[in-house]
């Protein structure tokens, strides 16, 4: 009987700390309208720039890397992207290129006529911003509204056609 009472409250106490671990991690858990994680990161002439440089407007976030093929094919896309929506949208890429690549990124940006607003992250992959996102694989899409609250943690590819009639039903222009 003993024995079975101290099976108990084992149980019961692993039971306690198991489910504080989960309410405790699924108030940070990234999802659509829950309040995007922050980034700052350094664009190509050594200015940080974060997420609330972004405020007020819808922020389309393309995670990626310059060895990603996949990733360099969209970006082509990005580029035509940002001709047709420009109003209320800005467009961020964000590398997972390590910090000491830096110059190879750069490089790669400005041979492919790369525009806008390009970043690099302090960390690559162990980025907290990139960490917080789950992001194990690219390219990434994420798409954030003018308050910073998420809209998709997935969002469509700039090449898949659905990404325009998103933007459209958010009177993105």
């Amino acid at each position: 009987m003993r024995n079975f009472l101290l099976f108990i409250v084992v149980i019961g106490t692993l039971s306690f700390t198991i489910s504080s671990k989960v309410s405790e991690t699924s108030d940070n858990v990234v999802i659509a309208g829950k309040l995007s994680p922050q980034f700052l990161f350094e664009n190509t002439e050594g200015r940080l720039i974060g997420s609330n440089d972004f405020i007020g407007k819808f922020v389309y976030i393309d995670i990626w890397a310059t060895q990603c093929e996949p990733c360099k094919e969209e970006s082509r896309v990005i580029e035509n992207l940002k001709k047709v929506y420009s109003k209320n949208i800005e467009f961020v890429s964000i590398s997972v290129d390590y910090y000491a690549d830096k110059d190879k990124w750069k490089k790669h940006i400005n041979t492919n006529k790369m525009s806008g607003n390009q970043l690099i992250t302090d960390k690559g992959w162990y980025s907290n911003f990139i960490r917080a996102y789950n992001i194990k694989t690219i390219p990434r899409y994420i798409l954030i509204d003018p308050n910073g609250m998420i809209v998709d943690t997935h969002a469509p590819r700039p090449s898949q056609k659905k990404l325009h009639k998103v933007f459209k039903k958010l009177l993105i222009e």
